[in-house]
């Protein structure tokens, strides 16, 4: 029985990670909120220690979720729980940074980007909590919600970075 729980689960997760990948690929033709209305990317001004505490953000994000989409799939709750503590603690405003960094940081972050950014960082802490309940649907809805909060700050702020995002014009809204 286990056994086929995992496998549905892990299912699910495919199916509803690509289905938000192809949402945030579509139109959005059926939203209410005007679409395809081109914005210019933010551009960020990194300096070189900031650009580093970066980098290794989203190095420990991207290693941990793949880890977390492969446990939760499994069911591997203990797994899960660290994956997502990890993404959790990766967060950018809360490594240790000079006090120098951390003024860079806030003048040259848009709001917009602290918002999301945070945003992401709280769902990887919900997750860890659907986790230790062993909620395996609660915990999808948190990964799910940890992609897309991915994919739409990278149509936001990293166009120049990711090939896929260059020509997509910006989605005005988030989910």
């Amino acid at each position: 029985m286990n056994k086929k729980i995992l496998i549905i689960v892990g299912i699910v997760s495919m199916l509803v990670g690509g289905m938000m990948v192809k949402h945030h690929f579509s139109n959005h033709d059926n939203h209410e909120i005007t679409e395809n209305i081109k914005v210019e990317s933010p551009v960020i001004q990194w300096t070189p220690s900031t650009k580093s505490a970066l980098v290794k953000e989203m190095y420990s994000i991207n290693k941990n979720y793949q880890e977390l989409v492969s446990n939760l799939a499994q069911g591997d709750w203990a797994k899960v729980i660290e994956n997502s503590h990890n993404i959790h603690s990766a967060f950018i405003l809360k490594q240790e940074l000079s006090e120098e960094d951390m003024a860079d940081l806030h003048r040259i972050l848009p709001e917009r980007f602290i918002e999301m950014d945070s945003k992401f960082h709280d769902h990887a802490l919900k997750l860890a909590i659907a986790a230790k309940e062993k909620d395996g649907e609660l915990a999808l809805i948190y990964s799910g919600k940890m992609m897309d909060g991915c994919v739409s700050c990278h149509q936001v702020f990293a166009k120049d970075r990711f090939e896929g995002f260059s020509s997509q014009e910006e989605a005005t809204h988030e989910h």
